[in-house]
């Protein structure tokens, strides 16, 4: 056989789309999801609950995440311990979270035992004990959560960060589970009553993902069909607005390193800017060479990273700079990071675009080549009330971003003389070149 001279030729992969779930709904209101991943033999579940945050009390913030934690800690089936057992029998783990759009259920297991996995996890949301034991031991992990936050100079940032931009009547000025005074005051009645109210199917939406067999609608039918509450009404989630800039100095007296936010309020996926921000924020600050950390970490020496992460919510956003400095070169570090946010005198360059759009597209089959990937990303579209279709338009629109849009989209959202800065580190140290800067300070003890 003669052998050919020329090489293969190498064309583009094939375009990429995320999955498109089969959907049904349950007579009861609640909506199933599904998407066959052949192959991934260990399913990945969640069960979303669209209950914002904003319905807490305000004297009970925090209800709604000792609610969700402790959901798995007995039911009338199963009381107490024997719940955990039955869950460890079938290789099932159980895990959630409360957040600001809505509270969640996730749970993987072995796809061949999908059907009794999904028979407890409608248990725990239907029939938990909600014993005042459990519900006490919760409130005192949360309370030590609140305090190590509180002693972590990175979270105090993030957190005090969120405070400043985000006006205070709303809730997602706040942390997701509520704090040290508010939890305290949480009781055994406040669980059961939110329960009671919340977590009901027309509020809820189960998505599985794995290698299936087709079976696993009639198994959620079987578990969560003849499920009823007789609590009613629908509440709105909050529209939170940003607020004037302001300069933020959380003092952490002899502190030799001060953690940085710098950014403002931003917007949320169902803006036309989106794929614009998206390429722009991974230009200045989403990638190792990237201008923030070329400048900042490289040139500089200032810090191990400083990235620009933009974080969407439901509605709005949050886009920060972050970064660890040591003390004495924050003032200068800052003043880099805010000459480096104006594109005015610098664009985003054409180069850069290709690039993030690469990057950005080219990992999404990595990222979502799991049930657990898929689940994920479904679970947050859903809680932030996106169809799951945005996926593929936003890759789509990634193409379209110009070197122009992505430039415009620092200009209007991150203007250097609308910043908000937060700093924690050593008030004696920084609150006198900040203001020589020309920042607003206002120092804050740090509890």
């Amino acid at each position: 056989m003669r052998r050919s001279d020329q090489r293969p030729e190498v064309k583009a992969p094939p375009r990429w789309r995320f999955p498109d779930p089969a959907r049904l709904w349950l007579d009861n209101g609640m909506e199933l999801m599904a998407c066959h991943r052949e192959g991934q033999h260990v399913a990945a579940v969640s069960l979303v609950f669209d209950v914002p945050l904003n319905v807490e009390g305000v004297d009970i913030e925090g209800v709604a995440t000792i609610t969700q934690r402790c959901l798995d800690e007995g039911t009338r089936t199963h009381p107490g311990t024997a719940f955990a057992e039955r869950l460890e029998d079938i290789g099932a783990v159980l895990g959630g979270s409360a957040g600001y759009a809505g509270s969640e259920l996730s749970l993987e297991v072995p796809a061949d035992r999908l059907g009794e996995s999904l028979a407890l996890l409608a248990e725990a949301v239907r029939e938990p004990e909600l014993a005042a034991d459990d519900v006490a031991r919760h409130r005192t992990l949360r309370l030590a959560e609140i305090e190590q936050a509180m002693a972590n100079s990175a979270h105090r940032a993030a957190i005090g960060f969120r405070s400043a931009v985000i006006g205070g009547r709303y809730r997602a000025s706040r942390m997701p589970g509520g704090e040290a005074r508010t939890v305290a005051a949480v009781t055994t009645e406040d669980v059961v009553a939110f329960h009671g109210r919340h977590y009901r199917p027309d509020a809820a939406t189960l998505i599985i993902s794995g290698d299936l067999t087709g079976q696993e609608f009639g198994q959620a039918a079987t578990a969560f069909g003849d499920w009823a509450n007789p609590a009613e009404g629908y509440f709105s989630h909050e529209v939170p607005q940003g607020v004037a800039p302001r300069c933020l100095l959380i003092d952490r007296p002899g502190a030799i390193q001060a953690d940085v936010r710098l950014g403002s309020f931003g917007i949320d996926r169902g803006d036309p800017r989106w794929a614009d921000l998206q390429v722009a924020t991974h230009a200045l600050g989403g990638a190792f060479l990237s201008r923030l950390n070329k400048v900042l970490r490289e040139e500089k020496g200032f810090t191990y990273g400083a990235h620009l992460v933009n974080s969407p919510m439901r509605d709005g956003g949050l886009i920060a700079v972050q970064g660890s400095f040591r003390t004495e070169v924050v003032p200068e570090a800052v003043g880099l990071a805010r000459g480096l946010l104006d594109l005015s005198s610098r664009p985003i360059t054409g180069p850069e675009v290709a690039a993030a759009v690469s990057y950005t597209n080219g990992v999404a089959p990595l990222r979502y080549s799991t049930a657990q990937g898929i689940t994920d990303r479904i679970s947050a579209l859903v809680r932030d009330g996106v169809n799951v279709e945005f996926v593929n338009a936003n890759f789509q629109a990634l193409t379209l971003v110009t070197p122009e849009s992505a430039t415009q989209s620092i200009l209007e959202l991150l203007p250097p003389d609308r910043l908000t800065l937060v700093v924690v580190g050593d008030a004696a140290a920084l609150e006198a070149p900040l203001a020589a800067d020309g920042w607003p300070v206002e120092v804050v003890s740090a509890p």
